[in-house]
């Protein structure tokens, strides 16, 4: 489980790629179906991280292997 104690910054993947088709958009910004990231790593869309009252972002809702992706975007590591 993701500690809420942890800043949420910890859980983005930063210098990441598109990859793939556009599957949708959330406000007005496309959704990838994939990205890379700076090492070549791939990872596939797999939903929207939710917010709490106070609009932070609930890390404790990710899985292992999964990082966030600006704009609120959640991605699996593809293995």
């Amino acid at each position: 489980m993701v500690s809420r104690n942890l800043p949420h910054e910890y859980f983005f993947l930063n210098g990441s790629r598109f990859d793939g088709p556009v599957i949708g958009h959330i406000d007005g910004r496309p959704i990838p179906a994939r990205v890379i990231d700076i090492r070549g790593s791939r990872y596939r869309f797999v939903g929207v991280a939710r917010r709490d009252r106070r609009g932070r972002l609930d890390v404790s809702a990710l899985r292992k292997n999964e990082w966030l992706v600006v704009p609120d975007l959640i991605y699996a590591a593809v293995t």
